[in-house]
């Protein structure tokens, strides 16, 4: 008996991916031609996840994710990814370049005289060759006179070409020659891989780097403009018997500590303690955002790990959903984040 345990979702997920045509991968992976990198990997893992077999249990899911898997294999790989936004059709196809985003051919059924024997009349250009060299075989045009209308048959490189003005009269000739737009073909494509990726531009480059500059730069320029040492008096964000006095932040009233002697010894004014509570409380947000950033980084990388290219360890990735993250939930305490 079929396995109907699937969902309503499955079987519309699944239905939706094989409505398209193999080669139609942007419309099977849900993204366009201006989507980025990181979208299309995200959109990827998405329907990867819902089509795996192990988790869609409908019986066209393997199907559906072969498809995924497909489009995957061509738009994540800038080289043939290229080909196909030029050419339509599959890169890793031998034939790739002849009609394939179409979905017609030239050697389809009838659409030649002499069967698949030898998959039909292939001309030197236009949309529609056969017709082409039809009408000038019969009325004349840019294959009349010496030379004639050529006729290639197939790939198996043999030429038919007519002399003369009559159709049937003058003198016919069958000659090798190589498939000259195959071989072009492939050589291009074979140009297109070997080209170097171009490298990241210096603007780029800093754009990538801002955000972990920015919380390195962003202590040690308050450090600089900062009172100086002398100014400063020590203090603690843990209660010890050094630090034993309780003291507040201005904004966001963050307890800290500091000695017995703190008014005796520093003898501050008004003005420099409010200027010293301040400083405290930034210290602790930038400490804050800085241990928050690297926990972020620690559960992205888990939960890369547990979706690989073509399977997911669920176990692994509801740890890395569920990994304890003390210092940014110490920033949504406070509202910042």
């Amino acid at each position: 008996m079929a396995n109907t345990s699937f969902t309503k979702d499955q079987e519309t997920i699944v239905l939706k991916i094989l409505a398209y045509k193999p080669h139609q991968y942007y419309e099977i992976l849900q993204v366009t031609k201006s989507s980025d990198e990181t979208e299309i990997k995200k959109s990827y893992r998405k329907l990867a996840i819902k089509l795996h077999p192990d988790k869609n249990s409908h019986p066209r899911a393997d199907e559906a994710f072969k498809y995924v898997n497909k489009a995957w294999g061509i738009l994540s790989d800038p080289s043939k990814k290229k080909i196909f936004d030029q050419t339509g059709s599959d890169p890793d196809s031998r034939f790739s370049g002849y009609g394939n985003s179409s979905g017609s051919s030239a050697t389809t059924s009838g659409a030649s005289p002499f069967g698949n024997g030898f998959g039909g009349f292939q001309g030197g250009g236009g949309a529609h060759p056969f017709e082409d060299d039809i009408f000038n075989l019969f009325f004349g045009g840019p294959g009349r006179g010496a030379g004639g209308p050529t006729f290639s048959f197939g790939g198996n490189g043999f030429t038919f070409q007519s002399f003369g003005d009559s159709p049937f009269g003058g003198q016919q000739q069958f000659q090798q020659r190589r498939p000259r737009n195959q071989q072009q073909q492939q050589q291009q494509q074979r140009q297109q891989a070997q080209q170097p990726q171009a490298e990241p531009s210096l603007m780029e480059t800093l754009r990538q780097l801002f955000p972990i500059l920015l919380i390195i730069l962003v202590p040690l320029l308050s450090a600089l403009f900062s009172d100086s040492s002398s100014s400063v008096p020590d203090y603690s964000f843990i209660k010890s018997n050094q630090f034993n006095v309780q003291r507040q932040t201005p904004r966001y009233n963050i307890p800290y500590y500091v000695s017995n002697n703190f008014d005796t010894t520093k003898k501050l004014s008004d003005k420099q303690l409010k200027n010293f509570d301040s400083k405290v409380e930034n210290i602790y947000v930038q400490d804050k955002r800085s241990r928050c950033s690297r926990e972020q980084i620690y559960k992205n990388e888990m939960i890369e790990e547990a979706q690989g290219w073509f399977s997911t360890d669920f176990e692994k990735l509801k740890q890395a959903e569920s990994l304890p993250m003390p210092n940014c939930q110490a920033l949504r305490d406070l509202n910042l984040i």
